[in-house]
Parts: C-alpha cells; sequence; structure tokens
C-alpha cells in the first residue's frame, strides 16, 4: 500500500509540472507567438499531460502483481528511464523551426500511439517486471512491448526537434534501461504464463515484420 501511494504521488508530481509546462505553451500559440512550431509544441504537450495522467490513474487503480520484483537491476533500469526524461534538453530558440516542428509531429504521433497502448494495458500497468496479467489485444496484438515503442517514438521525437550531443548520450540510456525492463518483463511474464511463449512466437518485441526474439524460460528463482 505505501509503495502504491508513493509511486502514484511521483507521478502526480510529474504529471502536474508537465501541465505547467502545456499550459506555458498552449498560451503561447494562443497568443500568436510562434506560428506553426508553437502549435505544433503545445499539440505535443497537450498529449503528454492526457498520457502522464493516464500513467498516473493506471498507477493509482493497478492490480497486485502476482510475484513482486526485488531485483536491483530492475529499480536502476527504471531510475535510468525515468531519469531520462527529466534530463532530455528541450529545442531553444535558435534551433531550426523546420526540426523543431517535425520532431513534435513525430513525438505526438509517438504519444497517440503510447496513449491507446496504456489503456489497453489497463489495471496491467506496473512500472517494474511484475505480472499483473497478460494482455493480448489492440496494439498488443502487433507487437509485444507498444508502450516502449511510443516511448521510443516520443524521445525519436525530441532528438530530431533538439538534435544535441547531450539529448543524443540521455536518449541512449533511456533506450538501454527500456531494453533491460522489457527483457526483464518478458522473464517475469514468461515465468507466470506459460502462454506467453507462444505469444511471443507469433508477435514481434517492437517492430513488425522483424525476426522475433523469444523469451527464454526462466526460472522464477532468477526474478527476484
Amino acid at each position: 500500500m505505501i509503495n502504491r501511494v508513493l509511486v502514484t504521488a511521483v507521478f502526480l508530481l510529474v504529471t502536474g509540472l508537465t501541465a505547467r509546462t502545456g499550459y506555458d505553451h498552449v498560451h503561447l500559440a494562443f497568443a500568436g507567438t510562434g506560428g506553426a512550431r508553437a502549435w505544433a509544441i503545445s499539440g505535443y504537450w497537450i498529449l503528454r499531460v492526457v498520457v502522464m495522467a493516464a500513467f498516473t490513474y493506471f498507477v493509482a487503480i493497478r492490480d497486485e502483481p502476482r510475484r513482486r520484483s526485488r531485483n536491483p537491476i530492475a529499480f536502476a533500469a527504471f531510475a535510468v528511464s525515468l531519469g531520462s526524461v527529466a534530463l532530455l534538453r528541450q529545442p531553444s530558440a535558435l534551433d531550426s523551426t523546420t526540426l523543431v516542428v517535425l520532431g513534435d509531429f513525430v513525438a505526438f504521433g509517438a504519444c497517440v500511439w503510447l496513449l491507446v497502448s496504456v489503456l489497453a494495458l489497463g489495471k496491467c500497468f506496473g512500472v517494474l517486471p511484475e505480472a499483473r496479467g497478460l494482455v493480448t489485444r489492440g496494439p498488443y496484438r502487433i507487437v509485444r512491448h507498444p508502450v516502449y515503442v511510443g516511448e521510443f517514438g516520443t524521445f525519436a521525437g525530441f532528438l530530431i526537434a533538439a538534435p544535441t550531443a547531450w539529448n543524443l548520450a540521455v536518449v541512449a540510456a533511456f533506450c538501454l534501461g527500456q531494453a533491460i525492463r522489457m527483457r526483464l518483463e518478458e522473464q517475469a511474464l514468461t515465468v507466470e504464463f506459460p502462454e506467453y511463449v507462444d505469444y511471443a512466437a507469433r508477435t514481434p518485441a517492437v517492430v513488425p515484420g522483424l525476426r522475433r526474439s523469444l523469451p527464454e524460460r526462466i526460472p522464477a528463482s532468477r526474478l527476484s
């Protein structure tokens, strides 16, 4: 119960900070400042607030896991991923307007996919590799990790909009953290749901059409 309240409070804080930034961008767009660039950025931030609110809601109501994760690598990977969100730098006034608009549209589309994926996941949503249920509907019919696909797309949009060495390093760290989380999640799902191996055999991990990497059968003792 304490963990649920603590994690929900963190997500509420991030949602509030995101909403505040989004309000500033929307205000500038309605003021007629920045043209298409301002509207592209404000549209992205509106959707980002919706996504963060969805994250917060499902973290608060999520089902209890079948087995709690105590793996320090899982906690470290989540910390890296969450920290990357805060460390990523937004475009400056000197950045190319074309790149900013293009990047924001990429991020916007990725956020739409991300929101649909989170809604499909529902109460099975979690921040650690803890199996709560096996979801194969909606975007999960196309790839095994649609939420991560949406997050990768969002970060790619950020990098396009502000292509700096700093952002490249942050995106690389984010992708590494998420890759570790995906692997641990697949191990947890394989232990709790034997049918997950069959699902993985017919569903690619993140990119439709690419060679499928199947999760190995992992003893439950290795997940704690």
